[in-house]
């Protein structure tokens, strides 16, 4: 299978998926991922204040809320509208928020001069083969000195479960199955802080890698070339 049909069908997987995704997260009710969460929040809060946040994949929403608290202005994207619809009745509080039906892989329609970019649960299912194309198009609506923040899950017995094989360019392929019997082949890969950075290498500076042993997740974090930052002791 194509890095091409499994991004279809991973489409296709959670579109049909948002209806339960926040049950399937533990992630019931408004707070309930905030306190799930807390350390990486607090981190990626702390990271994106003040700035205009593209955030990609952002499904029903979870982490809007959290970039909507702290950021100047968030524009929200998915790929799904079912995910959108329910993002949208959490988010009627928040005027700086706009969301937007965007192909995470080719952001069509966006616009560019965003200084924060975030994404969620989402770089491990992008496709090896897709994963230069998607971070060009992302850089390409930042400004330079645009913080970038990606938060990601680390293995776990839950989710080795799912494994069922690894394709032919190093996917770890998933097999998930939703209440209506339905299954999919979903791409779950661990990306180590080496290759995160190796990806990013020459269009990025003042990499950081943060593994939440406890919460089975990291958040890796930089600056796209061209910053007018400074080191690590900039004050975000």
């Amino acid at each position: 299978m194509s890095g091409d049909d499994l991004i279809r069908g991973m489409n296709r997987y959670y579109a049909d998926r948002a209806a339960w995704h926040d049950r399937y997260m533990s992630y019931e009710g408004r707070e309930a991922m905030v306190v799930l969460l807390r350390p990486i929040v607090d981190d990626v809060s702390r990271l994106l204040s003040g700035r205009r946040v593209l955030e990609v994949a952002a499904g029903t929403g979870n982490w809007t809320l959290v970039l909507a608290e702290v950021a100047e202005s968030v524009l929200a994207t998915d790929v799904s509208t079912d995910a959108l619809a329910i993002a949208r009745g959490k988010l009627g509080d928040f005027p700086s928020v706009v969301l937007m039906e965007a192909d995470a892989y080719s952001l069509g329609g966006v616009g560019a001069g965003f200084t924060g970019a975030f994404a969620s649960d989402w770089l491990s299912h992008v496709p090896k083969s897709h994963l230069a194309g998607f971070l060009g198009a992302l850089h390409a609506k930042l400004e330079p000195g645009a913080r970038v923040v990606f938060v990601d899950m680390l293995p776990s017995p839950r989710l080795s479960a799912e494994f069922s094989h690894a394709d032919a360019e190093g996917n770890l392929i998933h097999r998930r199955s939703l209440p209506n019997g339905r299954e999919y082949a979903v791409v779950k890969n661990y990306p180590a802080q080496a290759e995160l950075t190796a990806a990013v290498a020459g269009s990025a500076t003042d990499c950081e890698y943060i593994a939440y042993p406890s919460l089975a997740r990291w958040l890796f974090t930089y600056v796209l070339a061209g910053s007018r930052e400074g080191g690590k002791g900039h004050a975000e």
